[in-house]
């Protein structure tokens, strides 16, 4: 578990709100929303903080880590089965060998960024993935 602190942006009627929070090392790091300064988390609101509370918010370190690599390694790792994939095939059928790879790494890794959009839609929907304010350390 890692915590951190940011303020509250706007809660929602559902039991969230969005937590601005500013980037750290780790965010630094990824570089995937590069250029911004802050940024917006939402995260499960128990403690039922308000808009513009100071607070503390929980997440699980894994989520981080598996998400990583289902969105950078295993569409990676399809487009090189697609190619190997592709390259036995061509023997199969009398193709050209190259062309086969090609088209089999490109099959393979639009299937993977289609499980990658997959992922994101049901880790979006489990509470137990997202941040949990755990705290309201002024407001």
């Amino acid at each position: 578990m890692k915590v951190e602190e940011g303020t509250v942006v706007s809660v929602f009627a559902d039991g969230s709100a969005e937590v601005k929070v500013g980037r750290h090392s780790d965010c630094i790091a990824c570089g995937a929303c590069e250029g911004a300064k802050d940024i917006v988390v939402t995260a499960v609101n128990k403690v039922n903080a308000k808009e513009g509370q100071h607070v503390k918010f929980e997440f699980h370190d894994t989520n981080i880590v598996v998400g990583a690599f289902i969105c950078f390694v295993m569409p990676l790792l399809l487009a090189a089965a697609g190619a190997i994939i592709g390259y036995f095939v061509s023997g199969s059928f009398g193709t050209d060998a190259v062309r086969s790879e090609v088209v089999g790494a490109i099959v393979a890794f639009c299937i993977g960024l289609g499980g990658v959009k997959y992922f994101d839609r049901s880790l979006s929907k489990s509470e137990k993935s997202k941040p949990k304010v755990i705290e309201i350390i002024e407001g």
